[in-house]
Formats: structure tokens, C-alpha cells, sequence
């Protein structure tokens, strides 16, 4: 039992039923205790190698068949596209060929069942936002591999001020919000998934953001995760400027754990996004052993970092309590955090990245995106699109038809540019369109150019 209960527990009660109600009382609890800021910083040291092997020195397995029995493929399927101005599951947005982000998920399972002779599942977990519309995609669709979809939990928000909730009478679907992917170990569990795979035989799950287009099964890392019997795994990947505010791992108290910079006294923020002591960030590729699991939650709840998310409802102030998956890394004795290269982490968080993995920078083979080799550069180009691109509607008329951009550097874009037809992209290029629209013909080349409406 839970200690310290009062009215908001009441309130709370209303809403959720017995489990639900003590996972968010257990996160109001720790959100009551004040900002959870590292107190000891001279403690914390960087993972040693034992604990921070790197992908290239794993031995690569002779024949993956018996792993790959044993193997789950789990999606987080819960976010909106709302950073593109999108309406509905951000999983179903096209990414090429005509394809959405599930499609590929799905061709890549498919393809991994047929050539492996395998019955891997896909595990889906949705969020009341997106399950219904991921569910009638998926029924439009032919496809042989089993797909084990379900929906999170939603918790009621709270008000900013006084953390009473907010009501469904008054507030009706807004009353209500998912909290955060960590809610994953609650829900399998809770809903009979964790036994029911394995039951089937399964033991190994590998899970990632629906959103990263580099996270695919990888044998190498599902064999050193059945071979050393991994509970629990971490994909990180070097950090990149770009990367600075990341999830990074470290050390403390001969333990690693996750650090996420909302846990970072004010004084050290330049510290933790330095890339020499932090020199890797998390990718939230994780590898879960599910026996491990089944046994650590028989012991009790996952003590998972709540973060903390304040927003606008209208006008209403209110804070949603999340928790984060990776944040499960420090409750696995022998967990470890993999440093893998930087194909591994391809996410489409805005229509910068969007326009990435649309373009020629990439081929398509069997649900997988390959850097295409005709790149001479080992790194993608930087991309900034700008506000107005980075409405989808303004973003796909804009853009009819994908620039080449394989020898491009750079790319940054200010206000209403709009390419007629086909163009190619070389070097450094700076286009605006602030004071009038910018429109260039079908069959442009530009490379190394700033060039103004």
C-alpha cells in the first residue's frame, strides 16, 4: 500500500481502477517530492567499457535462426504528427514510395518472417490517440506476420496549481493524456501480453520509436543479447551537436543509469551537452529480455524517472507526469548501453527530417532504408526548413517532387520557397522567400548559392 493518500486520491479514484491508480499515485508522489536533480554531480562517472561495449567488436553470429525464434518486435506507436501540422497516428504519414512508416515497419517484418523461415510478432503499442486509426489501417492491409496491437493507459490531467484533475464532463478527451512510453511495463503486463509471449516461446524483445526509420533487427546484437543473457540493453550512438540535450549514460555507485538533462543541476547544463564527458546519447533502441522482466516486476513496480510535462489546455495551465522506457536501464542488474553507429538513429521528428528520407540520400530495400552509395560524405546534410515548411500542406506543395540532394551540405530555408519541379542541390545552399514567394523552374541546379525572392 501506498502511503500518504488523500482527497486527490479520492479524485483519482473516480477515473482509475486499482493498478492504474497506483502507478500515478506512485508518479505524483516522486512529481510532490520536488525536481529529483543529481545531488552528488563529483559522483557520477562515464560507463566503463564493460558497461559501454561498442557494436563493432561483437562477434557476428553463424546462423540466427534459434534466436531468431525467440525474437518480439515492438513499435511505440502513440505519438501525433503534430510538430508537421498533421491530423492523426504520425506512424501513418507517407514516407516514400507511397508507404507510411507502419507500411515499412511491416515490409521489414514480413520480409525478416519469409527469408527466416520465422514466426516473429509485431507488438504495437498505441495510444488511445492513435489506436483506432492504426487498427483500420491495419485491417486494409495483407500482410502473414501476427500484429499484437494495444492501447496505453491514459491518465487525467492535472491542474497546474492545485494537481486536482481534470474532468471529463468539463473537458471531455482533453481531460485525459498518455503518460509516456515507460507506461509500456505496466501495460504488458497488466493486459496478460508479457505472458502470452512468453508462453509462446519468446524471450527477446527489441522496441524502438515507430518514428526511427534505422531501427531494425539486428542479428549481431540479438545474438550477444541471447548469448550473455542481456536483461536489458540500450542502442546509444555519438553525439553529435544536434544531439546535446539527449538522454547520456553514466555511472554512479558502481551502477549505470540513464541521465536526462531535466535531472541536471542548472549549473552543469554546459557540462552534460559537452561531448567529452557525455560522448553518447540514447537512441531508445531497446533490447528487453522478457524473462528478466517477467521477474523483476514480480518484485514490484519499476521505479521509472518521472518527467515532468507543463502545457496549455485553452488557457488552463495544467502538468502531465510521464516516464520515459529507457528509464527502466538502472532496474536490470548487468544492463548494458551499446554504442552503435549513426544509421541506427533516423528519426522524422519535423519535415526537415522528412525531406531526408524522401530524397535520393537513401535507397529503399525491403521495408529498409540504406544510405545511398553514391554519398561521398559519411554524414547527412543539415537541414533547416523553417516555419512555414514545416506545415505538411505547405511542406508537400512546396516540394512536388524531392530535390537530388546527394552532394548536398547544407540546406536552410526561410519563409515561401517553392520548387516547380525537379532541381538538384550541391554544397551550401540559403534560400528565402520572406518578402515574396521564391519560385524556382523545374530542372534547377544550384550549388553554393544564396539566392532571395
Amino acid at each position: 500500500m501506498l502511503e500518504g493518500k488523500d482527497s486527490l486520491w479520492n479524485e483519482l479514484g473516480r477515473y482509475l481502477e486499482g493498478p492504474q491508480l497506483d502507478v500515478y499515485w506512485q508518479m505524483i508522489s516522486q512529481f510532490r517530492q520536488g525536481p529529483s536533480k543529481i545531488q552528488n554531480w563529483h559522483s557520477i562517472m562515464t560507463p566503463g567499457s564493460g558497461s559501454l561495449p561498442v557494436f563493432s567488436t561483437l562477434p557476428s553470429p553463424d546462423d540466427s535462426r534459434t534466436q531468431l525464434s525467440k525474437l518480439v518486435v515492438g513499435k511505440l506507436n502513440g505519438g501525433m504528427g503534430t510538430s508537421m501540422n498533421c491530423v492523426g497516428p504520425k506512424s501513418l504519414i507517407e514516407v516514400r514510395d507511397n508507404k507510411s512508416f507502419l507500411d515499412l515497419i511491416l515490409d521489414q517484418i514480413e520480409n525478416l518472417n519469409q527469408e527466416w523461415e520465422q514466426k516473429i510478432p509485431l507488438l504495437l503499442m498505441n495510444s488511445f490517440y492513435t489506436h483506432e486509426e492504426t487498427q483500420a489501417h491495419l485491417s486494409t492491409l495483407e500482410f502473414s506476420s501476427e500484429i499484437i496491437g494495444f492501447q496505453q493507459n491514459k491518465f487525467p490531467r492535472l491542474h497546474a496549481e492545485s494537481l486536482s484533475p481534470l474532468t471529463p464532463v468539463n473537458w471531455g478527451d482533453q481531460a485525459y493524456y498518455p503518460p509516456g512510453h515507460g507506461d509500456f511495463y505496466q501495460c504488458v503486463r497488466q493486459q496478460g501480453i508479457l505472458q502470452r509471449l512468453l508462453d509462446a516461446g519468446k524471450e527477446i524483445l527489441f522496441i524502438s520509436n515507430a518514428d526511427n526509420l534505422g531501427a531494425t533487427v539486428d542479428p549481431v546484437i540479438l545474438n550477444y543479447m541471447d548469448e550473455f543473457n542481456i536483461p536489458f540493453l540500450m542502442e546509444m550512438t555519438p553525439k553529435t551537436p544536434a544531439d546535446v540535450k539527449g538522454g547520456s549514460l553514466y555511472q554512479q555507485d558502481g551502477k549505470l543509469k540513464l541521465l536526462e538533462i531535466a535531472r541536471v543541476p542548472d549549473d552543469k547544463i554546459d557540462e552534460f551537452c559537452d561531448q567529452k564527458k557525455f560522448k553518447v546519447f540514447n537512441t531508445n533502441n531497446i533490447w528487453i529480455n522478457l524473462i528478466a522482466l517477467k521477474n523483476r516486476l514480480n518484485q514490484g513496480p519499476l521505479e521509472l524517472t518521472v518527467l515532468v510535462n507543463r502545457k496549455n489546455i485553452g488557457e488552463t495551465p495544467v502538468v502531465q507526469l510521464e516516464t520515459a522506457i529507457g528509464s527502466a536501464l538502472e532496474c536490470f542488474e548487468g544492463a548494458v548501453g551499446l554504442t552503435v553507429s549513426r544509421d541506427r538513429f533516423l528519426p522524422v521528428k519535423k519535415t526537415d527530417d522528412l525531406l531526408l528520407v524522401r530524397s535520393n540520400l537513401f535507397t529503399l530495400n525491403k521495408g529498409q532504408l540504406k544510405i545511398n552509395p553514391q554519398r561521398k560524405s559519411q554524414y547527412l546534410p543539415k537541414i533547416e526548413l523553417g516555419e512555414f515548411l514545416q506545415n505538411i500542406e505547405n511542406f508537400q506543395n512546396s516540394l512536388p517532387i524531392i530535390p537530388d540532394l546527394v552532394d548536398l551540405e547544407e540546406l536552410k530555408i526561410k519563409g515561401d520557397v517553392r520548387f516547380e519541379g525537379t532541381a538538384c542541390l550541391k554544397g551550401k545552399v540559403h534560400l528565402e522567400g520572406l518578402k515574396k514567394a521564391l519560385i524556382l523552374p523545374s530542372g534547377v541546379v544550384i550549388a553554393d548559392e544564396n539566392l532571395q525572392g
